[in-house]
């Protein structure tokens, strides 16, 4: 799995508008790309966003990268302060949550009650 992080300085007074077109038009544009996994906006300050994107391999998030670039380019004098600061690389540790069956549950629930 391959993760890619950016940060956004946004144009103040432009966050809401920004998170608006990214998840009408942006989104759809990645749900399209092989290997595509998850997209996450994060709200990180007033006029700050992150993203995180998560792809199978390192040329499945290239692939994706090409195929946004002029989403990205569209959208840049619209709400970017300056360049994106990107990191990327493998995903080395994951962890998520365990998932008990509710029979699991209701076992569990009478060892504690």
């Amino acid at each position: 799995m391959y993760t890619v992080i950016r940060k956004y300085d946004v144009i103040p007074g432009t966050l809401e508008e920004f998170i608006q077109h990214v998840q009408e038009s942006l989104v759809p544009i990645l749900n399209r790309v092989p290997g595509f996994r998850a997209y996450y906006l994060l709200e990180v300050g007033d006029n700050e966003a992150a993203a995180i994107s998560v792809f199978d391999t390192l040329a499945d998030a290239r692939g994706a990268a090409k195929q946004t670039a002029a989403w990205v380019a569209e959208h840049t004098e619209l709400f970017f302060q300056g360049f994106s600061k990107p990191m990327a690389g493998q995903v080395r540790v994951q962890s998520e949550p365990v998932r008990l069956s509710s029979t699991s549950r209701e076992e569990l629930l009478r060892g504690c009650f």
